[in-house]
Formats: C-alpha cells, sequence, structure tokens
C-alpha cells in the first residue's frame, strides 16, 4: 500500500476512534476540535519524535500563557482595553519564546493559544483540560503515523 492510503486509512480509523473518545464520552472532558488541531500541528511540525518534540513544548506553552493573559485580563476588571492589551503582549510572547530551542514551533504556540482562547478561555479545570485534550490529539497524531508507516508497503 503506497504511503499516503497507508497513513490516510490509519488515520481514518483513529478518528473513529478519536470521535469516539472525545464526543462519545464527554466525561472524559475531550475537546473533539481541539485534539484536530493539535494532531495537525504534529504533521505539519515534521512528524515523528522531532514533530512531537515541537508541538508537545510549544503547543501547552501557548495554552498557559493564554490562561495567564486570561487571569490577568479578569485580575484587571475585564473589558475590551486589558484584553487587546494582554493580548498583544501574549503574541509578542509567543513569537519572542522562538529563541528557546522546545518553544521554537511558534505555529503551535499560537495553535494552543487559539485551542484556549477557542474553548471559552475559562480559568478553571478547563485548563487542564485543554492541556490533555492536545496531548492526546499529538499521540493520536504519533500513533496514526506510526501505524500508517507500518501499513505502507516497502518502497
Amino acid at each position: 500500500m503506497k504511503i499516503l492510503h497507508a497513513l490516510a486509512l490509519s488515520i481514518a480509523l483513529l478518528v473513529a476512534a478519536w470521535v469516539y473518545l472525545s464526543v462519545g464520552n464527554p466525561d472524559l472532558g475531550f475537546n473533539p476540535w481541539i485534539g484536530f488541531v493539535a494532531w495537525a500541528a504534529f504533521f505539519a511540525a515534521g512528524g515523528g519524535s522531532e514533530g512531537l518534540g515541537k508541538a508537545l513544548p510549544a503547543g501547552i506553552a501557548g495554552i498557559l500563557l493564554t490562561a495567564l493573559t486570561l487571569a490577568a485580563v479578569q485580575a484587571l476588571g475585564g473589558g475590551l482595553v486589558p484584553l487587546i492589551g494582554l493580548v498583544a503582549v501574549l503574541a509578542f510572547v509567543l513569537v519572542a519564546m522562538a529563541d528557546i530551542g522546545a518553544l521554537s514551533y511558534t505555529p503551535a504556540a499560537f495553535l494552543g493559544a487559539a485551542s484556549f482562547f477557542g474553548s471559552g478561555g475559562k480559568i478553571d479545570i478547563s485548563i487542564a483540560l485543554v492541556a490533555l485534550t492536545w496531548v492526546a490529539g499529538l499521540a493520536f497524531g504519533f500513533v496514526s503515523e506510526s501505524v500508517g508507516k507500518k501499513l505502507a508497503r516497502p518502497a
């Protein structure tokens, strides 16, 4: 089987499992679309251990820094002006942290940030659930690539 088709099959099967876990078991707290975003970030980062090593720390940093940003907005009383100012600072930090090797995959940092914003941005257990979903999505990406490679015929 060609690698593309092997990956397509592997991803399709694991997507079914992901939908079952995230949609079929809402008590687990997984957000379906955040898992897909992380899964895509894994492949966009090049896949394999290297892609995982890029997308994991940068994505988690994006999630946590966004949570801190929104907590600071709340501490300042909320409102548009603090939100604008602090999100601008967040954007600066998400780009500037690329100077740190482990945090240098800026797309994952922004995808992690967007995932937290998109989840509702609540400063509660949601922070952990978004981070856990991010990790699960990356794991599904890693497994789908590994299974796809095993299904592919030798070149």
